[in-house]
């Protein structure tokens, strides 16, 4: 049976006032994403940029669970993935910085790499 996992990452703002690109709040809206390896890409996309985001390998969080890894650990051949959105893109809430952590913190648990939440 293929390893499973799942993350939650919060939108953002670096936004504030005199603290712009400085300080940065996280936000109650949510980027979650469950995945597994899979021998093909396939991504299911519920909510905010269902309609505009790429549902293949050009993904920004396949893309993100992939690249940082390569040639250091092992590849995953494809990405069965289920996302719920709640950040609007395109609106300075930090969707695509979403979209690359979690895309990072599904690639180290599906190759079973431990990272400090921290990070």
């Amino acid at each position: 049976m293929p390893k499973t996992a799942a993350v939650r990452v919060p939108a953002s703002s670096a936004n504030l006032g005199p603290g712009f690109d400085v300080l940065a709040l996280a936000l109650d809206l949510h980027l979650t994403v469950e995945g597994r390896e899979s021998a093909k890409t396939t991504i299911s996309w519920a909510g905010e940029g269902a309609a505009e985001v790429p549902l293949n390998r050009r993904n920004l969080i396949v893309r993100a669970a992939q690249e940082p890894f390569d040639g250091w650990s092992r590849p995953l051949d494809g990405l069965e993935l289920r996302v719920t959105n709640e950040i609007p893109i395109g609106r300075g809430l930090g969707s695509s910085a979403a979209a690359i952590i979690a895309g990072i913190m599904l690639g180290a648990k599906l190759r079973g790499l431990r990272m400090a939440a921290q990070r």
